[in-house]
Order: C-alpha cells, then sequence, then structure tokens
C-alpha cells in the first residue's frame, strides 16, 4: 500500500515536471513537442529550460509546436498575431538551429547573395488555417541586429527573401501575413562585416600583387 503510494507520487512528480507552469504566463516544458489551447493574450514558452517561445494572439489558438531547443539555446522568439475574423486558429510551428533539418538544402540563395549569408542557428516553419497579421521577433543584441534581417523562403525560386527589419526592445522584428493553409519559412540572414569585408579585400590585393609580379619577371626573362 505504501509502495504503491510512493510510485503515484514519484509518477505525480514527474509528470509535473514535464510541464510545469511558472506563474500566469509562463509555462516551461520538458520535452520538444507540446500541444496546448491558448486563449487570447500572451503566453510564454520555456522548452527543456532554454528556448522561450513567445505568443501573443488577439484570438484563441489550438498550438501544436515542436522546438528543438537543446540545439537552437538560450534564445527568444517571439509572435504578435492579430485578425478580426472571431475565429479560433490552428496552428503548427517548427523551430529548429540549422535550415536542412527542415529539407532545405545551405545552399538556398539569397538576394543580394555577395553582402549576406545565411545566420545559420535559427529556422522556423509554420502553418496556420487562417490569414494572420504577424509581427516575428528573435532576441538579439544591437551589435547583432545591425547587420541582420529576418528573410522568409520564395519556395518557387528555392530563395530566401529579405524583409525590413528593425530592432525593438532586446528584438529583431519584422511584419508579415501568415497565409491560411500555406506554410511559412523563416530564418536570419547576416551581412557581411566591414572587418571581414576588408580582410576580403586586402587578400585580393595582396594575390593581384602577387599575380602581376609573376607576369613582369616572365615578361623580362
Amino acid at each position: 500500500m505504501v509502495l504503491g503510494m510512493v510510485l503515484l507520487g514519484t509518477i505525480a512528480t514527474l509528470s509535473i515536471s514535464m510541464v510545469a507552469a511558472q506563474g500566469d504566463d509562463d509555462v516551461i516544458v520538458g520535452q520538444e513537442q507540446y500541444q496546448t489551447h491558448q486563449g487570447q493574450g500572451e503566453k510564454t514558452y520555456r522548452f527543456r529550460q532554454r528556448t522561450r517561445v513567445r505568443i501573443n494572439a488577439s484570438q484563441n489558438v489550438n498550438l501544436n509546436m515542436n522546438i528543438e531547443a537543446l540545439e537552437i539555446g538560450d534564445r527568444t522568439f517571439s509572435l504578435d498575431m492579430e485578425s478580426e475574423s472571431g475565429h479560433e486558429w490552428d496552428m503548427n510551428m517548427w523551430a529548429v538551429r540549422d535550415q536542412d533539418r527542415l529539407g532545405l538544402q545551405n545552399g538556398s540563395t539569397i538576394r543580394n547573395q555577395h553582402r549576406h549569408q545565411i545566420r545559420n542557428n535559427f529556422a522556423v516553419q509554420m502553418q496556420v488555417n487562417e490569414t494572420v497579421r504577424t509581427r516575428i521577433g528573435m532576441e538579439m543584441s544591437r551589435g547583432d541586429a545591425t547587420r541582420a534581417s529576418w528573410a522568409y523562403l520564395n519556395e518557387a525560386e528555392n530563395e530566401w527573401v529579405e524583409v525590413e527589419s528593425s530592432y525593438e526592445d532586446g528584438m529583431l522584428v519584422a511584419e508579415t501575413d501568415l497565409i491560411a493553409a500555406s506554410t511559412s519559412t523563416w530564418t536570419i540572414t547576416e551581412s557581411a562585416s566591414l572587418t571581414g569585408l576588408w580582410i576580403g579585400i586586402g587578400v585580393g590585393v595582396v594575390a593581384l600583387g602577387a599575380l602581376g609580379a609573376i607576369l613582369i619577371r616572365k615578361k623580362r626573362m
């Protein structure tokens, strides 16, 4: 009898540790996959004591999330979503560190690729059953944000398209519409630093100088 009560208590403790509430708005999630019904308003979900997903919704939403927090690390991703339909939403979300986990190749091109590169530490796919106006955000320092931009995947062209992004309250943010019944894939691109640019120019100048010296020597011979 006592052993049974101990086992039941242990099971209950383990269940609570997998999904435990912190205050009224925060939820601690002990696994990567989590399904829940969120009412209107803001709530933050922290996966594996690392990645935080903050969702602020103007309507009730049924969430199905898969957040690979052990790879993404201690970061905060946010969504502010708004619709005037009054209908309840259904939303699927899959967040990863590297875009190839989404079935994409790291070689996917970027518009203005000579100036930008994929910042391979976050990518997310989202699906929603209703078109929703959305502000997407990622926590980062102001220094990192000055060279970063949100970009969505144009599947038809297999091309990342950068969108206008700004830095607000410690977040790199961008405005978009999540279109009903379609998959929207997002990542963060980063422009080349001035240091890297000058190093590249310097290497190029040295290489050209060496080539010129060789040609002059051959001409004299």
